[in-house]
């Protein structure tokens, strides 16, 4: 079974992109929901309110709100955060290795892939891309954010231009992007090197 990456900038459209995986039968984890049912755990919860204080441990927005300000508090609790992720997901990856009929590969859903390192624990990586101003537009109407509060959060991103060049798909999806044949022409693609001896390398 090969494992596969699904990275991308805020407002992209992975989730998208992901939905059509899932139509395939194709299953797909989503670290940043994973992330924050993990984070949800007691001990987890005792931990945030220790590094951020109480009303961040009980607020998500408040939590967003000073580790998005400040470089150094977000990278605490990545700290915290991702290696929980990282068990998990590995533990998600093998239970579909060893189902009795494995699928020809799974993906993996996450926005900072390349930001963590996890792109030498995959197989393949495909990244979702999107118009800034669409990205920007599609930002402010799913969470009600600012113009300046998604460039700020973009700004703290890997640069659209780096991911293309670490990726071994690209896919763009802006408003007029047919995505449709392309996730077609991938999956089966993937299928075919998964049923292959030498599985890697395109």
């Amino acid at each position: 079974m090969l494992r596969i990456g699904l990275t991308g900038g805020m407002g992209c459209g992975k989730s998208t992109i992901a939905h059509i995986f899932s139509a395939l039968e194709i299953p797909v984890y989503n670290a940043d929901l994973n992330a924050k049912r993990l984070s949800e755990s007691p001990r987890i919860k005792t931990r945030i309110a220790q590094l951020f204080g109480k009303q961040a441990a009980a607020d998500k927005k408040k939590l967003a709100e000073i580790v998005f300000a400040r470089p150094e508090e977000l990278a605490r609790l990545n700290a915290l955060v991702h290696p929980l992720v990282f068990a998990d997901m590995e533990n998600w990856f093998k239970t579909w290795a060893n189902a009795p009929l494995p699928p020809p590969y799974a993906v993996v859903e996450t926005a900072i892939l390349f930001e963590c390192g996890m792109e030498h624990t995959l197989d393949y990586v495909i990244d979702v891309e999107a118009p800034l101003e669409t990205q920007i537009a599609r930002c402010s109407s799913r969470d009600n954010s600012s113009r300046q509060e998604v460039l700020a959060r973009l700004s703290r991103q890997l640069s659209a231009q780096e991911r293309m060049e670490k990726s071994h798909f690209v896919v763009q999806n802006g408003n007029h992007d047919r995505v449709l044949p392309l996730i077609l022409e991938i999956d089966v693609f993937l299928r075919r090197k998964a049923a292959s001896p030498y599985p890697q390398g395109i």
